[in-house]
């Protein structure tokens, strides 16, 4: 793995992998929806969609997409709480089409009046869609019960009034502020040469300013009892999703709760599916998950449920929430961290994990930490660690 910093603050990182015949750029921005003031929630989600819909070199939707499907490529992007990611997937022989691409809508969209119209309704069906999974519904009450009055809260689509209500300029003002050298990584990995990937870089975005770093906004965290509520819906399953406060990207409990968090509910070999699904037949779907932020984090667990039996299902989610508590072994975690391996040693082989494994490392914690560096803490963690953050957290 390669990294250069260019004069402007765009960091470019780069490994190759000389067998593949793809290859796999993002393009990352520094900001999401934990950036953005209330009244413009979904700003970020906003731009990305708009980023697709035509810049001053392709006026079109179709002229952006046409420029990599047809030689075979996959473009698309996705904005997460913290950062903003566009991505494309090309044939190595396509590089450099892919990154003028991609730098091209970060600089030259057009913001089309038109068009800001036409996707402010496509957004607001799509707040729409996710209400109508019950699934979806249930993680978005919890975040909301979790960081109430803080923005990890709020839907990253925004909600139907502030996309309605939300300006041109509001939407231009936002990207300029953010959309700024010190806040894009671009991160490439395939069949490349890293010199040149920095030269393409830094030949397109010459009139990019570095302007400032994005900063976090504080999250407060004052629950100090149970919060829970419900809506009903009349479906054939009951979905619940339970959470509990977790950590940061950087704390020393991060891998302990990656494990924990594995054994109760990763995979169908884990507690959470073996006892509920194989042994009582009370779920068809059960998994658990920790997610870390740059200065928070939660645990998940999430599950849909039998409806005639879903109080004893909940109380039996409990018992093994309590019974991590004590009663695990080092087979158990042993078996664990060798799927944790096991998992991203396979993952390795595409492009595209690499190169989003190298701008998540980048994004959240300036720096990348190799797998093998990753696989190493892993290893470090002892059944007395993972114990202890089971009766933590």
């Amino acid at each position: 793995m390669h990294k250069t910093t260019l004069p402007n603050g765009i960091r470019v990182i780069t490994e190759s992998m000389p067998h593949s015949n793809s290859t796999s750029i993002d393009l990352g921005i520094d900001v999401g929806s934990r950036h953005e003031p209330e009244p413009i929630s979904g700003v970020s989600h906003f731009i990305e969609h708009l980023l697709f819909k035509g810049t001053e070199n392709r006026p079109s939707p179709i002229k952006i997409s046409e420029t990599l499907e047809r030689t075979g490529g996959i473009l698309n992007a996705a904005t997460e709480h913290e950062s903003t990611i566009y991505w494309c997937k090309v044939i190595a022989t396509e590089r450099e089409k892919g990154l003028e691409l991609l730098l091209d809508m970060v600089q030259n969209s057009l913001f089309n009046p038109k068009e800001i119209e036409l996707e402010r309704h496509v957004i607001i069906e799509e707040i729409n869609s996710v209400n109508d999974f019950p699934n979806s519904r249930a993680e978005a009450i919890l975040d909301e019960l979790m960081w109430k009055g803080n923005s990890l809260g709020r839907d990253i689509a925004g909600n139907k009034s502030s996309v309605i209500s939300m300006s041109r300029i509001d939407i231009i003002d936002f990207m300029k502020l953010h959309y700024t050298g010190n806040n894009i990584v671009c991160s490439v990995a395939g069949k490349l040469e890293h010199d040149q990937i920095v030269e393409i870089v830094e030949r397109f975005t010459r009139s990019i300013d570095p302007g400032n770093k994005s900063h976090f906004p504080k999250i407060s965290f004052d629950q100090c009892s149970p919060r829970h509520r419900y809506e009903y819906r009349d479906t054939e399953q009951v979905h619940m999703s339970l959470g509990f406060p977790g950590v940061n990207r950087q704390s020393p409990d991060r891998y302990p709760i990656d494990l924990l968090t594995a054994i109760l509910g990763e995979g169908m070999s884990s507690r959470l599916f073996s006892e509920l699904r194989e042994k009582r037949g009370l779920v068809y779907d059960i998994g658990s998950e920790a997610t870390h932020f740059h200065d928070t984090g939660a645990i998940h667990i999430s599950a849909g449920l039998k409806k005639t039996e879903y109080l004893e299902t909940i109380e039996v989610i409990f018992q093994e929430i309590e019974r991590c508590m004590s009663d695990i072994n080092q087979v158990e975690l042993a078996k664990i961290k060798s799927l944790f391996a096991g998992r991203l040693q396979l993952r390795l082989e595409d492009t595209k994990f690499v190169s989003g494994w190298n701008i998540s490392h980048e994004l959240g914690h300036g720096d990348v930490l190799s797998p093998k560096n990753v696989l190493d803490l892993v290893k470090e963690v002892t059944l007395d660690d993972v114990i202890r953050v089971a009766h933590q957290y």
